[in-house]
């Protein structure tokens, strides 16, 4: 396989590498797809300097502003396009029909990916939304505070054949304490005890990637993530039952996913690790 490097802990499988390369490799088929992409808010036609950042230490320094900048986030509005399209199709190639695919964004992708999505002609259940209370303020006074990040629910299959998807919803009202859950949950943003192994810049709450794992798979599945990051996804699979196959790109956070699998199962005793 042409990964440059893997790591095996307690049902989660990390492979360092490009998705687009190692998926047509992967001969399995998964349960579900949970995955957080690119959203190229470093890239795009046209993109301006943000004057105010790069003049003043104060915010970055002082405030914490952690404004996505890297190479791996940034495309010309037709690469991004292409990639998102290959990637989809190679996901959707890899899951079960009726598996769920749930994938996040913001404004900068997320209509994008509905839009393949429903070229493709998938299912899409839901676009759930994540309320982030404590978000970064908006610092330019000339649009709307950021607050959200979105979550678009695909099944694997087209809108007449597409039955039998997982979704529990009792285990979803428990958790929502005994109210039928919606599609918009008030999460804080990720906490800084989630990031003391390291820090990703688009790292996710713990939090929500419980609720996409426990409400849309069940204990036992095989769960498929091209782009890992800072791996919340095997570690919240790591607790909960699940198996994962997780693809990540940057060695840095594939380094960082197994200090933070080696720190959990170390203390939540979950037997020897490696």
């Amino acid at each position: 396989m042409n990964t440059k490097e893997s790591y095996q802990l307690g049902g989660q499988s990390l492979l360092l590498g490009d998705s687009l390369k190692l998926l047509p490799e992967i001969n399995e088929k998964f349960d579900a797809c949970i995955t957080d992409p690119p959203y190229n808010i470093s890239g795009y036609d046209n993109k301006k300097t943000i004057g105010w950042l790069k003049s003043s230490p104060y915010w970055k320094e002082k405030k914490g502003f952690n404004k996505i900048d890297a190479e791996w986030d940034k495309f010309s509005d037709v690469e991004y396009l292409s990639f998102t399209e290959k990637w989809l199709e190679l996901v959707c190639d890899k899951i079960k029909p009726n598996g769920n695919i749930l994938i996040f964004g913001t404004y900068h992708n997320i209509y994008k990916m509905g839009y393949l999505l429903e070229q493709m002609g998938k299912k899409i259940m839901n676009s759930i939304v994540w309320y982030k209370r404590n978000a970064f303020p908006n610092i330019t006074n000339r649009m709307l505070c950021e607050s959200t990040e979105h979550i678009v629910w695909a099944v694997n299959n087209d809108k007449k054949k597409a039955t039998n998807w997982t979704f529990n919803y009792n285990l979803l009202k428990e958790l929502n304490g005994g109210k039928q859950m919606r599609n918009v949950w008030d999460i804080p943003m990720t906490p800084t005890s989630e990031r003391k192994m390291g820090k990703h810049p688009s790292q996710k709450s713990m939090e929500v990637i419980k609720r996409l794992v426990l409400g849309f798979t069940n204990e036992g599945d095989h769960i498929l993530d091209p782009f890992m990051g800072s791996g919340t996804v095997p570690l919240v699979c790591l607790n909960e039952g699940r198996k994962t196959l997780c693809i990540e790109k940057e060695k840095e956070y594939f380094d960082l996913t197994k200090r933070r699998l080696i720190e959990e199962k170390r203390n939540t005793k979950m037997g020897d690790y490696e």
